[in-house]
């Protein structure tokens, strides 16, 4: 049986004169993988929504020549990020943009990240990774300089290493965990991690109606942000706990003995 995602995106604008940030989440074919990809532009106010949609556009384009989980998911999005990296800048010369893109088929997940945008990864409402940001900041945290509590609201937080556009290749991070019953994800930009403690997420993942859930933390997070607040975004991936595997199993109990006794039914006929 296909695994069962469960799959939720929102966005806000914060007290921001426009909004720069672009996601999607997109199914294979076979429904047995998910690709969600979060992009948060840079480089003026044109140029940054132009440069954020173009990284969704190309793995758009990507994604539509897969049918299943890709052979080398690693591989894959790997080629995602060159795709994104060549098509910002030719959407948007002079402009930027982060890139957090999650593939998750039904026994693992693979991620990649560049700049400061985030995927967190949980299982059973435990954090248990996060990708680590290609900023100053993050170096300082490193290094012992900072607590990880401050880099949110560190005056250089905004300062990236890395980022998708300009002449360098692009150069993402890899990453990977096992799914199963009770993993779940998180992927969103700088202006929802520095609003949303990790805990929080677990809830918002926990919850009954996820799009509900994302809508609601993504308005807390731009009131959390307050003036001249950043945009908020996020994508969430949630594979379902083990109890609800086996209640699905149990509902569709009647069609599995329905089944079997048709095709007991249709041998006996067959064999007289």
């Amino acid at each position: 049986m296909a695994a069962s995602f469960h799959t939720a995106t929102a966005s806000r604008r914060g007290d921001r004169p426009s909004q720069q940030d672009a996601l999607c989440c997109l199914r294979s074919a076979d429904g047995r993988a998910c690709l969600l990809v979060v992009a948060d532009g840079m480089g003026g106010l044109e140029d940054g929504e132009v440069a954020a949609r173009a990284v969704i556009d190309a793995a758009g384009r990507l994604w539509a020549t897969q049918h299943e989980l890709p052979a080398d998911p690693q591989a894959f999005l790997a080629t995602l990020a060159a795709a994104a990296h060549e098509a910002v800048r030719a959407a948007a010369p002079g402009a930027g943009a982060t890139l957090a893109a999650l593939l998750a088929g039904r026994q693992r997940a693979w991620w990649i990240h560049i700049g400061d945008s985030r995927v967190y990864g949980f299982r059973d409402g435990l954090a248990v990774c996060r990708s680590e940001d290609h900023t100053v900041v993050q170096q300082l945290v490193r290094s012992g300089a900072i607590e990880p509590e401050q880099a949110a609201t560190h005056p250089e937080q905004h300062k990236l290493l890395r980022c998708l556009g300009g002449e360098l290749p692009a150069q993402p991070t890899h990453g990977q965990m096992a799914t199963g019953p009770g993993a779940a994800f998180v992927l969103c930009t700088d202006g929802f991690w520095a609003a949303v403690r990790e805990a929080e997420m677990a809830a918002l993942l926990a919850a009954g109606d996820l799009q509900q859930a994302c809508e609601t933390w993504v308005d807390s997070a731009v009131a959390r942000n307050g003036a001249g607040g950043d945009n908020a975004s996020l994508a969430a991936l949630r594979l379902p706990a083990a109890a609800e595997g086996r209640e699905v199993h149990r509902r569709l109990w009647p069609l599995y003995a329905a089944a079997t006794l048709t095709t007991a039914v249709l041998l006996w006929l067959a064999l007289r």
